[in-house]
């Protein structure tokens, strides 16, 4: 139902939007060019309309990586977890540089205090209304809580995307979740599809680096990429991208590098079909990772945005949490061990 969120027209409205930018930008800077070039002459003129091109390609990057608008409608309409028949709180985070974050929190009926709780960080365009679907598959098949919420500048979350912003924002996340005394703590995992891989990846590879008291359960991801540079050369394919240095991105979401501080388990969910991230990206990821727990598992059917629908897709992430609670169980408590 709500697998495929970009269509031609939003597609046709994105590049209008991003083609009036380029324009105004390009104005303003072809009247200071002329006024350069009567003032000093060709060498700085040269130098001017370098920087200029470089500085309006950094500056649109953003534009190009995010799309908190896609749908139109998806800044206004949210739709609620009682549209699948799901308990919930409707709650708001704020973070460290004061933004609000607006997210529901999904708790099973019975015995909510024992289940596994998923955090959700989930993929670029949307918001979460767009996500109930996959969440109420997931709440009904693996019986575990489900915190999903929207990155500042999605839904009813204020603020603007950013690299750096939806960092803030999955340490406020985790954070609140820490403090819900209703939750069992040892118990609290990360679920991450697409963008929103990249972003559990780099708050567990925070943690660990961290020594956190109480680790995390798991960390799942499905479909994400190994880094925007190197998406960036999937994407387009001009053979000049393979010599832009990574400084030159605004975003970057390095998870090829943060995977390798993860040691908690890590279950790798790739759709072999996927037309936007390469599954290699995917193998990448799980080769590089160091946890002495981890699983790849390829859907012969799976497409960017469709995985979740494939055949023995939830089976897997039960078994694989059911492996993650058998491993508790097992592992000897500080307490236990003194």
């Amino acid at each position: 139902m709500f697998s495929r969120l970009l269509t031609n027209d939003n597609n046709k409205l994105i590049l209008f939007k991003i083609i009036q930018e380029i324009s105004l930008t390009f104005g303003l800077s072809l009247f200071l060019l002329y006024l350069f070039y009567q003032l000093l002459g060709n060498f700085l003129l040269i130098i001017f309309i370098v920087c200029g091109v470089l500085f309006t390609l950094y500056g649109l990057q953003d534009a190009l990586l995010y799309q908190p608008n896609e749908p139109d409608t998806a800044r206004t309409i949210v739709l609620t977890p009682d549209l699948f028949q799901m308990p919930y709180e409707t709650i708001t985070i704020e973070t460290s540089d004061n933004e609000k974050l607006h997210g529901y929190l999904i708790k099973q009926n019975h015995h909510s205090n024992e289940c596994e709780t998923l955090i959700f960080f989930h993929g670029n365009a949307g918001n979460i209304g767009h996500r109930l679907q996959n969440v109420h598959l997931l709440y009904q098949a693996c019986n575990i809580n489900v915190l999903l919420f929207d990155y500042r500048g999605y839904g009813k979350s204020t603020g603007k995307p950013s690299e750096a912003g939806f960092y803030i924002d999955a340490q406020a996340v985790y954070d609140y979740v820490r403090k819900r005394t209703d939750l069992n703590q040892e118990k609290i995992f990360f679920f991450g599809r697409s963008l929103g891989g990249a972003v559990a990846l780099h708050l567990a590879s925070h943690l660990a680096e961290t020594n956190e008291t109480l680790p995390l359960y798991c960390v799942i991801v499905e479909n994400t990429f190994t880094s925007i540079p190197d998406m960036a050369k999937r994407l387009f394919q001009v053979f000049i991208i393979d010599y832009i240095p990574t400084w030159c991105y605004k975003n970057v979401f390095s998870s090829i590098k943060k995977i390798r501080h993860i040691k908690v388990p890590v279950l790798f969910l790739s759709g072999a079909q996927d037309e936007l991230v390469p599954p290699q990206m995917m193998q990448k990821l799980h080769e590089e990772c160091t946890s002495p727990k981890k699983q790849l598992i390829l859907f012969s059917d799976g497409q960017h945005n469709t995985t979740w629908l494939s055949y023995n897709y939830t089976t897997q992430i039960y078994k694989f949490l059911h492996e993650c609670s058998i491993s508790l169980e097992t592992t000897p408590t500080a307490s236990s061990v003194n």
